[in-house]
């Protein structure tokens, strides 16, 4: 499609588009002569995220933040998953500290949460905190809400007789939810257009993350009070 049919498609402005491009926030268009391009599918779904992330659909979010939203997106995650991750506590996105707290050793995480390596590590091989993989290594790296988390892990097992290993099955259990979500969400496009498959999968997934907080507070306000 052409710049114009891309507007249309999408309802933003050719400006818009433009600064999205220069901000490398959108692939390149393929060249067909020295003034024209071509656009495909991608950049029009591409947009269509980005503006949900620039307004109160999925955001909204500074531009800093849009871009690392979009580089996890890249990595292969779920765009809802990138917005919650984004929103978490001591997740600091677009700023130049933010990009030397997100590629934390597990040293360095136990070190500014003030746990033991040994517990980071039990808590990495419990499934309770998942880096991501490093570019050309197979270790893995950790940021800010990493080591926000292994505080608020610290802070409970301290406090309590619980350990690790008896909380570990939350993260097998959301591990399964995951596993089903993503079953139901092929089905839910298997009979539909191509073209509406990433809205589909929008939806699908940010419907899955609003069904998650209802029921985690409905059950925790009425589900032990029934229990009881």
């Amino acid at each position: 499609m052409r710049m114009k049919d891309l507007v249309e498609a999408t309802g933003l402005s050719r400006t818009t588009i433009h600064h999205y491009l220069r901000e490398g926030l959108l692939p390149p268009a393929r060249k067909t002569a020295a003034n024209a391009a071509v656009y495909g599918r991608e950049h029009a779904e591409r947009l269509d995220l980005i503006r949900g992330l620039r307004t109160e659909e999925l955001g909204p979010f500074p531009l800093e933040a849009v871009r690392s939203i979009l580089q996890l997106v890249d990595d292969g995650m779920d765009p809802e998953l990138a917005v919650s991750l984004t929103a978490l506590p001591g997740r600091r996105m677009g700023s130049s500290a933010a990009g030397a707290s997100e590629c934390l050793s597990a040293a360095d995480v136990a070190g500014a949460a003030g746990a033991s390596v040994t517990t980071v590590r039990r808590l990495i091989d419990a499934g309770l905190l998942i880096g991501r993989p490093e570019t050309g290594s197979r270790s893995e790296v950790f940021d800010a809400a990493d080591v926000e988390l292994v505080r608020l892990y610290a802070e409970l097992l301290e406090a309590t007789d619980l350990t690790v290993e008896d909380v570990s099955p939350v993260a097998e259990l959301i591990a399964e939810i995951v596993r089903y979500e993503a079953v139901l969400a092929r089905v839910a496009v298997s009979e539909k257009p191509e073209r509406e498959h990433a809205r589909i999968l929008r939806l699908v997934s940010r419907s899955m993350r609003a069904v998650h907080t209802y029921l985690l507070v409905r059950s925790a306000l009425y589900g032990t009070a029934a229990a009881s």
